[in-house]
Parts: structure tokens; sequence; C-alpha cells
């Protein structure tokens, strides 16, 4: 599914390859905040970028830490994630409440910082 090209030398990974250019899951949004884990029993995905998350997803990790754990852009952690969560890959463990902000704002402090 991964489509590699080269610019000035170096390599990435087109964006919208990655989630055939859709900006929402059929399975549903997830918050960035939200906890998942890979679900007890499931199957590690055949594709790459799919499986790098499923990894990662062994313990406990927000989609915002897979995103920049998998140094992929916000919007498309989130489709996928969300992809590997309605096939019961990936479970939500937590959420937190739309008005805990402070959480948020820690998380992403966290993540700048990396």
């Amino acid at each position: 599914m991964s489509h590699v090209d080269t610019e000035a030398g170096g390599s990435f990974v087109r964006s919208y390859l990655l989630t055939g250019g859709r900006t929402r899951s059929d399975a549903g949004d997830i918050a960035i905040e939200a906890m998942v884990a890979a679900t007890d029993g499931s199957e590690m995905p055949r594709d790459i970028d799919l499986a790098k998350i499923y990894q990662l997803c062994a313990e406990p990790n927000s989609i915002a830490e897979i995103s920049a754990k998998c140094s992929l852009p916000l919007g498309v952690a989130r489709v996928l994630v969300a992809d590997l969560w309605g096939a019961g890959t990936l479970e939500i463990l937590e959420t937190t409440r739309s008005d805990d902000i402070a959480i948020v704002r820690r998380l992403l402090d966290g993540i700048r910082k990396r």
C-alpha cells in the first residue's frame, strides 16, 4: 500500500496514498488523545504501515503519539488507527473528556519536545 518517492535526495511516503485520499475512516472518528492498544488475539496487519502502528500498540499509545512515533501527519494516523479499530485489530482504552484541556495541552507539549 505504501509508495515511496524521492525528493531532494531523501525518501518520503505520500500521505494521501496511505489513506487512499481519505480524510476520515468509514469506522468513525477517534479523538487524537484516545488511548488505543492491540486487541487480544488480533493478528498483525500485512501492510507495513499498519503493522508498524499495530506493533506500537502492544503498549497503549494515543493517536498523537502514534503520529509522532511513525512520523505520520496527525490526520493520516487518525484515519489509519480508526481503520484498525474498525477492523477489530485495535481497541480504544480511554479518551479524555473534551473539557479537560490541561491533559490535551500536556500531551501536545510532550510531542513538541520530541
